[in-house]
């Protein structure tokens, strides 16, 4: 289909000079018009900069709508500059004033207006207040098109919000340029792009809140309405050259004409041979450099692919790429080929030493082999000596092997279910336990168990137990190996009010000294009024680790809105696929809701603390996302406090997790056996 775009961008005498507008309009208009992009058919009069009047903006959109409307286009629409509301969104131009709403542009009845001309519209909104652009729903459902219309409207802030730097015409240029990863051929305006979108704008830093609204009523549209081609389809798996190398070339070669709109090998020979490149000889040798590492790139994919096929599933390629400390974008949805060519180019920025660049392609290696259990045959040991990769290899091979060899030596302390007694802040005052159990685990085998009693029913009672036990399981394990991972088992209410992590069982505090890790107890302690049993619950555990292993499912959230009726949020639970979930914010009677959810979510993620405002926990959780998943990073994360006392992103997050090897601990506790709450009632 045929797309037009008007793009204005405006600077107002009577109010502070906006320092970034022009060059965010003109990037926008520049990826807007990118045929291999954003699509548009670039005109001489597409691109409207400083206007002089609120007409001259009308008419401006008005006839690329009329252009529209004779080519049967899609017409995209952005407003970059100052706003305010009167309560509807104005758009000011250089001579508009605050106090007079005729001198600015009336951004909702423009836009209702040329929304009922086009064959569909997409309004671009940067400004001030942005979230009162769209126009009353009753303009697009009853005007000249009688609701025959596509209409979305992304917006840079709420409506009582400000908004910066031109945040949200950046983060949109950022994210069409580089593309989404399994999203097909276009961007479509949905939450996957406003996911995309919204993760930009918090790495500006704005604190405006990014907004879409959408109309869609067209019985004859050809298809849903897309903003953009999808960068990430055109560097596919089959792709000779990735979207890493492809950000580092357009970087290497900016400026110069004739650049191609899509990197291959092919085309980047022809641009080094052009007369263009002889213009620009420093970014020339740059390019070449790239050029020589794309070579080592594809030789490197040929070896791990023929030395490493059982690497070659998701699940290990995400672990890999996890522990070796890659950007979430290739952990996300991880390709070999982008991997490779993000340790072998140095990410980011091409690094001209060898040494960092092969440091970080060892880390590669060593996550590959450790992540699918494989001693490096002789082949690739001989590579990796041929590549200069011994020292960071070895080094890296060894650190994740401690890792992994100290993980499957835990204890497991099982903590009974306990009913509590309702508190004035809607918690549960908690009783606290007079007993636990203990396990030895080393590599899928009981070592040993046990059963401890508190002296006093208090919080020092069970920190004394829980010494006394780590006491005990040392005594069980081999000579010379150490315990360093504690799994702590406990019902919904006992882990919403208590942090064993912040226990005193000696000289430092138990998450200190130990790695440790919070579980449900419900699949090794049976509750006789449960209508599931331990087996129900671990393979849903198991469906769940699955499906997020393969990359098949995201981390769902849960509003005050959605858990205020337990009732009704079992009811919904019951009725959806199994998944790891989150609350957007600590409910008072938290102890109930983590009870309630215990059953459904054997991954959950909740705030320490009341949120300072809603969306903010959403936001760290987000921006933290990979490191939370990733036990060797949580576990650091959590560890760490800084010395001011201000706790990092990771210690506002509490996290109940279920893994595979603690999963393979519980299916002993599927018989019907006694269980552990019977054995220390």
């Amino acid at each position: 289909m045929v797309r037009h775009v008007i793009v204005v961008a405006s600077q107002c005498s009577t109010m502070p000079e906006l320092g970034s507008l022009e060059a965010a309009a003109r990037d926008l208009h520049a990826v807007l018009t990118d045929p291999h992009l954003g699509g548009a058919e670039p005109t001489d009069d597409s691109f409207l900069l400083n206007p002089e009047s609120p007409e001259d903006v009308t008419a401006a959109v008005h006839a690329a709508a009329t252009r529209a409307q004779r080519d049967g286009a899609v017409l995209i629409v952005a407003l970059l500059g100052h706003g305010f509301t009167t309560p509807a969104l104005r758009f000011m131009v250089q001579g508009s004033r605050v106090t007079s709403s005729g001198s600015a542009v009336d951004v909702p009845g423009l836009l209702g207006e040329v929304a009922n001309e086009a064959e569909g519209v997409i309004a671009l909104i940067d400004t001030c207040h942005a979230g009162a652009a769209p126009p009353p729903p009753d303009v697009l459902a009853s005007g000249v098109r009688a609701g025959q219309v596509q209409f979305a409207v992304i917006m840079a802030a709420a409506a009582d919000q400000d908004a910066y730097g031109m945040n949200l015409s950046v983060a949109l240029a950022s994210v069409i340029r580089r593309g989404l990863d399994g999203r097909g051929q276009h961007l479509l305006v949905d939450d996957e792009l406003m996911s995309g979108v919204r993760a930009e704008v918090r790495k500006l830093d704005g604190g405006q809140t990014i907004g879409r609204s959408v109309f869609d009523q067209y019985d004859f549209a050809v298809g849903p309405l897309w903003l953009a081609h999808n960068a990430r389809a055109s560097y596919g798996a089959g792709s000779e050259i990735g979207p890493v190398a492809a950000r580092l070339l357009d970087e290497a070669s900016e400026g110069w004409p004739d650049r191609p709109a899509r990197w291959t090998h092919a085309s980047l020979t022809a641009l080094l041979s052009s007369s263009a490149a002889d213009q620009h000889p420093a970014q020339k040798m740059w390019v070449e450099e790239i050029k020589a590492g794309l070579q080592e790139c594809r030789k490197t994919v040929q070896v791990l692919k023929e030395h490493l096929p059982d690497a070659m599933r998701t699940h290990v390629l995400r672990t890999a790429a996890n522990r070796a400390g890659f950007p979430a974008s290739l952990v996300d949805g991880p390709r070999l080929r982008d991997l490779v060519e993000h340790a072998v180019l140095g990410g980011d920025h091409f690094e001209r030493s060898e040494r960092s660049r092969h440091d970080l392609l060892g880390r590669l290696v060593a996550a590959l082999l450790v992540g699918a259990g494989i001693t490096p045959p002789a082949e690739l040991n001989k590579w990796i000596e041929d590549h200069g990769d011994v020292e960071s290899f070895k080094d890296a091979y060894e650190e994740f092997q401690q890792w992994d060899q100290s993980a499957r030596t835990r204890l497991v302390l099982g903590i009974p279910s306990l009913a509590g007694r309702r508190r004035s802040n809607g918690d549960s005052a908690l009783e606290w336990p007079r007993r636990l159990h203990a396990w030895v685990i080393q590599g899928g085998k009981t070592l040993g168990s046990n059963e401890f009693e508190a002296s006093t029913r208090d919080e020092a009672g069970l920190a004394a137990v829980i010494k006394a036990a780590i006491r005990w399981a040392r005594s069980r394990l081999p000579a010379g190996e150490r315990l360093q991972h504690i799994d702590i088992a406990a019902c919904g209410r006992v882990l919403a009010q208590w942090h064993p992590e912040e226990a005193r069982t000696g000289l430092q505090k138990l998450g200190i000294a130990h790695r440790v890790t919070l579980r449900w107890n419900n699949s090794i302690v049976r509750d006789e009024g449960a209508e599931w049993d331990a087996s129900e619950l671990n393979y849903l555990a198991e469906d769940v680790l699955e499906s997020l292993e393969a990359g098949n499912t995201e981390l769902s959230w849960l509003g005050l809105a959605d858990i205020a009726d337990l009732e009704d949020l079992v009811e919904r639970l019951a009725s959806e696929t199994g998944r790891p979930w989150a609350l957007e914010e600590r409910p008072a009677g938290c102890d109930e809701t983590l009870a309630t959810l215990a059953a459904y979510a054997p991954i959950l993620i909740w705030p320490e603390h009341a949120t300072a405002a809603p969306g903010q926990f959403r936001a760290t959780v987000d921006g933290l996302w990979n490191q939370i998943r990733n036990e060797q990073d949580w576990q650091a994360g959590r560890a760490l406090k800084p010395g001011d006392g201000t706790p990092n992103g990771l210690r506002q997050v509490r996290r109940v997790w279920h893994d595979r090897q603690w999963l393979d601990f519980c299916k002993q506790f599927e018989p019907s056996l006694s269980s552990p709450e019977e054995e220390t009632s």
